[in-house]
């Protein structure tokens, strides 16, 4: 039973490190990373 909770636990985690690497929100690292690179075009170009 321990190790049921263990691994549930990990499979939730994991979603949520997911959700804020590439997740849609505002925040998410994909966003983010997005929203650099279109600065730095607009700079440059």
């Amino acid at each position: 039973m321990k190790h049921l909770i263990i691994i549930i636990g990990t499979i939730i985690l994991g979603c949520l490190i997911f959700n804020m690497m590439a997740g849609d929100s505002p925040g998410s690292l994909k966003n983010v990373s997005l929203n650099a690179m279109e600065k730095a075009m607009e700079e440059y170009g």
